[in-house]
């Protein structure tokens, strides 16, 4: 969108300066050590499809850019550090960013605290102190207090004023459609929004090469010539005429005082902007394509991320109030209001604008990534939702990687588009009778329903439980059976256990139980009990078997003794005849149909209808290629470690008591792509250096099938420039370039890349 944001990851706030302590190094350069409030800078380069992060060092005298040997302490923005490096021109290389001499962590700041910090001025000059209020802590009953400052300039080549002064404050603080209105709505009364305008200031440069910070700067010192004391205020807006000579529409610390606009007074830029300035990222969209056809969700090598385009946040494209996660790191939500939650489970999730009750559900996608669930409701005027759109009949569905609460470290979320046939991601939402599956954690969410008390969700998963351990099964004479097992184990967590003889279920116990008697078994009868575990998504998983014989049976009549008569009566009737004596079992079961075969990369679920037989099905032979594999007491089983597409043929056939076999059922199967990513290696890192030649070395990656080989990349470039088959290779390296490792498997899959490190 043309409207959005370039935004630099930074955070403003100042520290105590400790002078530079300079010593003279070999070569006659200078090494300082230096304090201050450590920033690191997001920088997108839109135009080029780049990004990377930089480092600097606040300090009351300036801000010095840093470069680490070792990439970055990732993690520590807005910590105050001390850093020992070599100065460069105006760069401070320091050896290492981990802690030790050339890089020590002071103090790290904590969401949710109340802090006093030195204000500074344009010039970088310390001038007073300002107290700062968390969001974690503003209630309505003890609102925080935003008051904002719009400082106008225009340039000698540009003294244009677009705008008047009441229309800049209309747009900040007016009653209808503004900032103001937005932020106090959305806040329900935690936060109170002031402020003023100032300017236009006709500062002493041109628009050339878009020199945002020194405009800062000389925009600030206009202000204060004028009599504005902008330390008074919490937050401070920059706005000059457009100029081709910046390509955004406006940029902010986040978080952090100072936001910047090019030529606009949209509510939502200013919403956008100020969202950065109280601790918000990105509200983007996930667009994932498989064989050329979009789908809702797919491993990350086949998804891109479409900045900005989550049309129900200011964060993206859009004028609305911000989604579930994002209202948690606001601070705006409860800990009633939000749940960590998982499959097996069934949510209902109420609107945020709506009645009591949890707001947003947040489920581990087992990556380091969460799904993030919520519903809208219409309100106001910036929620106006049509009735009957899918913002209000259904759940929204996001991937997230932040927190939901008041974070230093604020991360973008991506909308999936549960609706991937059209591009109007309007429609995203997961609507009730709808199920969205994801490949590659096997989570599964439901919308089961939806009314005025929110919407209603399931989520499952799809990884079965072990099969019971030890059944066994021992008969006593009264007569009654009873089995004993150990318990099976599941990923979630078991639900029950079906207990089957003969193949038909007789019962189901507790998730905690690990027996059940049988007190409807007969005397002098041979049974064979099945146990399956059932976890809490309905899988069941297979059966553990054991055969019992009862004591006992019918007592045979004895013959009676035959009496001499003298003569036969002929008048009575004649015995009847025998009863004949029952056969052996001469019937073969039925073919156990339907069967059917439910592939992944590496596993075939086989499952088949129940055999019948005159007397009683006792097992089930499956073959693989013709080669028997496995012998099953119930009908599902689950073939395991196959190669990813490879076709399968397999047969099951049933046997009862005597042996006799049924005809066999068979298909064939062709197991799935496999697009499962493997883990990314582990602490990489720098184990030796000779020269330009650096060895690295890191942790092995697992993966579902095998791990084949590393590729070793250069940041910014996107083919590798080096491969192996180990996890240590020595190549040689450019001078200040960082380098990073992916794993690949047998498919081409790469995993994540490792921690950046820097050659040399």
């Amino acid at each position: 969108m043309r409207s959005s944001v370039q935004t630099l990851a930074a955070i403003l706030l100042a520290a105590t300066f400790v002078a530079p302590v300079a010593a003279a190094t070999p070569g006659g350069a200078t090494q300082e050590t230096l304090s201050g409030v450590l920033e690191a800078v997001h920088v997108d380069e839109f135009s080029t499809g780049r990004e990377r992060e930089d480092y600097l060092l606040r300090t009351p005298g300036g801000m010095i850019p840093l470069e680490f040997a070792d990439g970055g302490p990732d993690g520590y923005g807005g910590a105050t550090v001390t850093v020992t490096g070599t100065r460069v021109g105006k760069v401070l290389r320091v050896g290492s960013s981990r802690a030790g001499r050339s890089f020590r962590v002071t103090r790290v700041p904590v969401a949710g605290e109340t802090t006093t910090v030195e204000a500074l001025d344009g010039t970088g000059t310390s001038t007073s102190t300002v107290t700062t209020t968390s969001l974690a802590a503003a209630t309505a009953a003890a609102p925080v207090a935003k008051n904002i400052a719009v400082v106008l300039i225009n340039f000698t080549n540009l003294a244009t004023q677009p705008f008047t002064k009441a229309a800049v404050q209309t747009a900040l603080t007016g009653s209808g459609s503004s900032a103001k209105t937005f932020l106090e709505e959305e806040s329900k009364g935690r936060m109170t929004v002031t402020g003023a305008v100032f300017g236009w200031y006709t500062i002493n440069a041109a628009t050339t090469g878009c020199d945002w910070q020194t405009w800062h700067n000389l925009g600030w010192n206009a202000a204060t010539a004028a009599g504005v004391n902008l330390n008074a205020y919490t937050n401070v807006m920059f706005i000059w005429p457009n100029t081709s000579q910046c390509a955004f529409a406006g940029l902010a610390y986040v978080p952090g005082r100072f936001s910047y606009y090019n030529g606009t007074i949209s509510v939502h830029v200013m919403t956008h902007e100020l969202g950065h300035n109280l601790g918000l990222g990105h509200a983007n969209a996930r667009n994932c394509t498989v064989n050329g056809t979009r789908v809702t969700i797919a491993e990350a090598a086949n998804c891109t991320t479409r900045t900005y385009a989550d049309p129900f946040s200011t964060m993206g494209n859009a004028l609305r109030h911000n989604h579930g996660s994002q209202l948690g790191e606001l601070g705006w939500l409860e800990a009633s209001e939000k749940v960590v939650g998982g499959p097996g489970n069934t949510y209902t999730i109420t609107p945020y604008f709506g009645p009591a009750g949890v707001k947003l559900v947040r489920v581990p996608r087992g990556d380091g990534t969460l799904f993030d669930l919520d519903i809208r409701t219409p309100y106001g005027s910036f929620d106006n939702y049509a009735v009957g759109s899918p913002a209000v009949t259904g759940v929204t569905i996001r991937v997230g990687l932040g927190t939901a609460s008041p974070t230093n470290s604020p991360k973008g979320t991506e909308l999936l588009d549960t609706t991937p046939s059209t591009t109007d991601l309007s429609d995203a939402p997961l609507l009730v009778g709808r199920t969205m599956t994801d490949p590659v954690s096997g989570i599964s969410f439901t919308t089961m329903s939806v009314s005025s008390a929110g919407v209603v969700v399931r989520v499952r998963e799809s990884v079965a439980p072990s099969a019971p351990g030890s059944l066994t099964a021992t008969a006593t004479t009264t007569p009654s059976v009873q089995l004993v097992w150990t318990p099976a184990s599941d990923n979630v967590a078991l639900a029950s256990y079906r207990i089957s003889r003969d193949g038909l279920q007789v019962a189901t116990t507790a998730a905690s139980a690990t027996s059940w008697t049988d007190t409807a078994a007969q005397p002098g009868a041979s049974y064979t009990y099945t146990a399956t575990a059932v976890d809490t998504s309905d899988n069941a998983g297979p059966a553990a078997s054991a055969s019992v014989t009862t004591p006992g049976g019918p007592v045979p009549t004895p013959a009676p003794t035959a009496t001499p008569s003298a003569s036969p009566d002929p008048t009575a009737s004649p015995d009847p005849p025998a009863s004949p004596v029952p056969e052996p079992d001469g019937q073969p079961p039925t073919a156990p149909e339907p069967f059917s075969g439910t592939p992944t990369a590496t596993t075939v679920s086989l499952a088949w209808g129940p055999a019948t037989d005159d007397v009683a099905v006792a097992a089930y032979r499956i073959t693989r290629n013709g080669v028997p594999v496995a012998t099953a007491t119930g009908t599902t089983w689950k073939d395991t470690a196959r190669a990813p597409r490879t076709t399968y043929t397999y047969t099951v056939t049933a046997i009862d008591t005597v042996g006799r076999t049924s005809n066999p059922a068979s298909l064939k199967v062709t197991t799935t792509a496999d697009t499962i990513r493997p883990t990314t290696p582990a602490r990489f890192r720098k184990v030796a250096r000779s020269g330009g030649y650096v060895t690295f070395a890191w942790n092995a990656s697992s993966d579902n099938v095998k791990v084949v080989r590393y590729h070793v990349y250069r940041y910014g470039r996107s083919t590798p420039v080096a491969s192996t088959r180990y996890t240590k290779i020595r190549i040689w390296t450019i001078y200040g370039a960082r380098y990073y490792v992916r794993a690949v498997d047998a498919a081409g899959n790469r995993s994540y890349r490792s921690a950046l490190v820097r050659g040399r």
